[in-house]
This record gives structure tokens, sequence and C-alpha cells, in this order.
């Protein structure tokens, strides 16, 4: 998820409301509200604020400007200044305030976008078909050279890959795996992925649950991230970091919340398919790409 270093800016003199690389524009009206909505406190009659940038570490730019009659023209004229009298809170408050209009704003516009969201959400569910058969073959034939007694790797290594395959091959029994209940069944990590997260060998590859991943929900949070970009509203946003801590029914939980507030008919719901060898004669049609993406390519791009 592209990220900025600058969480807000606001400049009330042309209206511009800008969050996360989109700019909402205010009327005179609602730029009225968010007036009386922060207070005086940043608006005075003749000294009112004229630009703010607020980042993401809490650091901020502030720049107001005061307002002067000249006798001698007999015009007001203005004289811009750095402002470094409010606190991190209060800017923080401000900011709140701020995103919340933003918010507002841009659910309005997404509202006029409802049948192009629903097309992108469509997009999404088209493109999610998957074949556990297939991504499991795959695995094991890409691991085959580990079993070879030419293979470079340790005997110890060997044994990572020698458990990694037995799982592999033990899968077809789960009942998941046999009911097609794809966001229950999940794939051990590779060796190569283990190392990587344990170079020590601290913990016994395959005994905790973190050396497992579920491909299905990690394709579908793959999907989710475009609706999120798309919908930019700050009450979604969240760090790579945090995006990939939460689950799969937590992102889409979160989501739906704020698609309802969109359009009460849409909503990001994926049901996997299968491939023509996995499915029944009166599975019906199929459509969308196919892909069968490994936890290695997922984990480690090229």
């Amino acid at each position: 998820m592209v990220e900025s270093q600058v969480k807000l800016q606001f400049n009330p003199i042309n209206g511009d409301l800008w969050f996360n690389f989109h700019v909402e524009k205010l009327s005179a009206e609602q730029l009225l509200e968010v007036k009386t909505l922060v207070g005086e406190y940043w608006w005075a009659d003749n000294d009112e604020l004229a630009f703010l940038t607020v980042y993401r570490n809490g650091d901020f730019m502030c720049e107001r400007r005061k307002r002067a009659w000249s006798h001698r023209t007999g015009t007001y004229s203005f004289t811009a200044y750095k402002w470094t009298e409010p606190t991190e809170a209060q800017v923080a408050e401000l900011a709140d305030k701020l995103m919340k209009k933003f918010e507002e704003l841009r659910i309005v516009r997404l509202q006029a976008e409802a049948n192009r969201i629903s097309g992108i959400l469509s997009e999404e569910y088209n493109g999610l078909i998957s074949s556990f058969r297939g991504m499991r073959t795959r695995m094991l034939v890409d691991s085959d050279w580990t079993q070879l007694a030419d293979s470079p790797l340790s005997d110890a290594d060997k044994a990572l890959y020698a458990a990694y395959r037995q799982h592999l091959r033990d899968m077809t029994d789960d009942p998941a795996w046999l009911a097609n209940d794809v966001f229950n069944v999940d794939f051990p990590i590779t060796p190569k992925v283990y190392l990587q997260k344990d170079p020590n060998r601290e913990t016994e590859y395959l005994s905790v649950d973190a050396h497992f991943e579920n491909q299905a929900a990690m394709k579908a949070k793959f999907k989710m991230m475009r609706v999120y970009k798309y919908l930019n509203l700050p009450g979604l946003f969240m760090s790579e970091e945090e995006y990939a801590e939460k689950s799969y029914d937590e992102l889409k939980a979160e989501l739906n919340r704020y698609l309802a507030k969109v359009n009460a008919d849409l909503e990001f719901d994926i049901s996997f398919k299968l491939k023509d060898a996995d499915r029944p004669a009166d599975y019906g049609e199929v459509t969308g790409r196919e892909t069968d993406t490994t936890i290695d390519e997922i984990d480690n791009p090229a």
C-alpha cells in the first residue's frame, strides 16, 4: 500500500483538503462549516489559518496570514507568517476533525461512483479462481530437486524439505480440502521462508501456526487492497504492516462497513472456484483468469 509521510494538508484559502494523494474541494459554505467546527483559535477576524501540513509522525507546519488595513492605499493586505504556537495535541485534534470532513466529502463523491465500484468488485471476484491440487502439485514439483542424491542441501535442510513435502501429500486427507473449503486449508511455508524467519531454527519447523499460510485469504487480501486504495477513506487507512497483520475476515468486515455507507448494495465477499480438473460436471460456466501463485512468490516477489 503506497504511503505518504504527509498525513493531511489543508489550504483554506482555496478550499483544498488533501489526504493520501486525493484532494477534495470545499465550497464556501463547507469551508464556513469547517471554520465553525474547529473554533476561533484557528481563525480570527484579522488573523487566519492559511496553510497546514500534518505529518504521520506528529510533526506539522502551520502558516497564518494577518490582515491589515492600509490607509495609504485604502485596501486590506495580508502578511503570511509561520505559526508555531499550536501544540502537537491541538494540531492532532484539528487534523482528526479535518479528516472526518474529508471522509464525509469523499463518501459523497463515491456514492456518485457506485457503479464503478461495483465493477471493480466484480473484477476482483472473477480474478480469484484457485486450484488447490494445482498449487500443491507445483509445490511438490518445484521441490523435487531437494531430495535428489546430488542435491547441494545439507542433511538438515533435506529433512526440512522432506517434512514440507510430506505435509503437502497429507493435505488431501483434510476434510476442509475434500470439501473445497478454501479459507480453512492452510499450506505450509517453504523451508526457505522458514529459515529466513528463523535462521537459528529455534522453533521446530511446522510446529506452530506461524509456519502455515492460508493461500485463499492471502490472495483475497491482495485483491481487497485495490478496493481499499480506491476508496481512500481515512477510516480505512492503515500502514502496510498493519494491513499484513490483520486477518482477511477483519479487513473484509471493516471494508464492508464503509461500502455500506457508499451504497447498501456494495459488498466484498469472495467465493473461490475450482479449475476444470477439480470441478464436477454440473459446476457451471467459469469466467476470469487462473493463477497458481505460490507462497514463495508472494513472500519473496522478484
